[in-house]
């Protein structure tokens, strides 16, 4: 299933059950340049749609686009859980940002002007190590690698770390 761009794909991904057995985890990236990451998101939400058992195919990508569009829109906004007063449209919509995080099962961007601290969240660096936060899970040096595997490392990364027995035994522990 190829991911697409699109309110009608937001309003299924809204309409799934988000208590199916599979987590509710998001995957955000994090880049040392400010950089479209479109179509990387798109890649990876695909990636995941096919080969994460567990979601159903029900992965959105968030990309900045689709974030704009939902946070520009009060009836959006509001199937979100978001009140009406919003952030402003410069902002990088960190509220709509972290309501979809919260949601789960979304790939997206951090905003440039900050974090999304989310819990179940997997932070991907893509750049420089020494200018992106410490707390990514995986960073790589896209630069250095053929464009093509990106994607597919990543989500492939995230599947191994979602299923891992130290991050389920983290999880226990904390409950």
């Amino acid at each position: 299933m190829t991911a697409k761009n699109s309110l009608s794909v937001f309003h299924q991904w809204l309409l799934s059950d988000p208590d199916r057995k599979g987590s509710a985890f998001a995957i955000v990236l994090h880049q040392d340049i400010p950089a479209s990451s479109e179509s990387l998101i798109r890649e990876i939400t695909s990636h995941l749609n096919e080969y994460d058992d567990q979601s159903d195919g029900n992965w959105l990508a968030a990309t900045p686009e689709l974030v704009d569009e939902i946070a520009q829109d009060p009836s959006h906004r509001r199937m979100l859980g978001l009140e009406e007063h919003q952030n402003p449209p410069s902002s990088g919509h960190p509220r709509t940002l972290a309501a979809l995080g919260q949601r789960g099962h979304v790939v997206l961007r951090s905003p440039a002007n900050g974090n999304i601290n989310l819990a179940n969240t997997f932070h991907v660096g893509l750049g420089n190590p020494h200018l992106l936060p410490e707390y990514c899970h995986v960073t790589l040096n896209a630069k250095l690698m053929d464009q093509k595997c990106v994607a597919h490392l990543i989500g492939d990364v995230f599947l191994e770390w979602l299923h891992s027995e130290l991050r389920k035994c983290a999880v226990s522990d904390v409950r």
